[in-house]
């Protein structure tokens, strides 16, 4: 390849603009338990596309306390989770009205 073709191709490649990854989908749950005190949330959840996981009933840790301010036990929620080493933990959630 010649030195001018080859500029022009990386010249090219470079200025693609850049797409961010599309965020998965925010996962659906009951919330069974709350214990603001340790920052961590009992959800039975359906599947969790985002790391793979089947539906089932498991204790997540919450990346920042005030997610759980005004969620209590009952209540249908939507959440995104991101699994760190063998720790689950929820960094968002919202309340389904």
């Amino acid at each position: 390849m010649k030195k001018p073709l080859l500029i022009a191709a990386l010249t090219a490649l470079f200025s693609l603009p850049l797409q961010a990854a599309a965020p998965a989908p925010l996962s659906q749950g009951e919330v069974r338990k709350v214990d603001a005190a340790a920052q961590k949330i009992t959800l039975r959840h359906g599947p969790i596309a985002s790391i793979g996981m089947p539906p089932m009933t498991m204790v997540f840790e919450v990346e920042k306390p005030e997610l759980l301010e005004g969620v209590s036990a009952g209540e249908k929620v939507k959440f995104q989770v991101q699994q760190q080493g063998n720790r689950y933990i929820v960094t968002e959630l919202q309340v389904v009205e």
